[in-house]
């Protein structure tokens, strides 16, 4: 939708996005671990190709939006966390899987007197295990390795997952921003770019058509500028096509 509405020259998926980018930064690297504000992904590379990939979408635990949950419940900056982490020499066991079981993991390990420090740094190591339980699940994780997200940006998870995989763990600062280099790679090297600012004065309105011409019952959605069509989708055949 949004690349109908900008008329963008190319649309890439964020796994090939962030695989073009951090390749053209770091050539050598095997496996890319990306954990943002709701989701994660893991991007298995060879030879510079992209041979596997998974993604997390469906929960949010073990994300940054956990982690900041957890910070407030906590009474702690969520930029403080990793700092607070490393101080600790006895991670306590929190259960990540689930945030409704992690929050109350987390209360119980308060009640039972356990250090706000060890608390932490048992959400950071949980953080690390529920990725590779869950979105890394039966992947080969091989060096080198690049954390980026926004959760890169904690040294306490970063630590983590080092010492779950017994290897360093290379991040950047410029991390988060990994999958917008990568989508401008792939723009630049298109000839033609038609692109406006005019756009932000333009109406846009999406709308849904229900197709009943089979049994499939499509939902197609519409996307008009100032009235005109300009892009539809969402038919599972032929017959829902929506001509622009």
């Amino acid at each position: 939708m949004i690349g109908s509405i900008l008329n963008a020259s190319i649309i890439k998926n964020e796994i090939t996005a962030h695989a073009i980018g951090t390749l053209s930064i770091y050539p050598d690297i095997n496996t890319i671990i990306e954990i943002g504000g709701q989701d994660s992904k893991i991007i298995l590379i060879q030879d510079g190709i992209v041979t596997d990939y998974a993604m997390n979408t469906l929960c949010a635990a073990g994300t940054g939006s956990f982690l900041s949950s957890q910070a407030k419940r906590l009474d702690v900056s969520v930029e403080d966390f990793g700092s607070i982490a490393l101080t600790s020499e006895n991670p306590a066991l929190i259960a990540a899987r689930c945030t409704v079981f992690a929050e109350s993991d987390l209360v119980h390990k308060a009640q039972m007197g356990y250090q706000k420090k060890d608390i932490i740094a048992g959400l950071c190591r949980s953080v690390a295990l529920n990725y590779l339980n869950n979105v890394a699940k039966g992947k080969k994780v091989l060096s080198p390795i690049i954390f980026q997200g926004g959760v890169s940006k904690n040294v306490g998870v970063v630590k983590a997952f080092e010492d779950i995989l017994d290897t360093d763990i290379i991040t950047d600062d410029n991390g988060h921003l990994m999958g917008a280099l990568g989508v401008a790679i792939l723009a630049q090297k298109e000839k033609e770019i038609d692109f406006s600012f005019d756009v932000i004065d333009t109406d846009f309105k999406t709308t849904s058509v229900n197709c009943s011409n089979c049994p499939n019952n499509c939902e197609i959605i519409c996307v008009k500028k100032n009235d005109e069509l300009i892009d539809s989708w969402g038919n599972r055949c032929e017959r829902g096509r929506i001509e622009v």
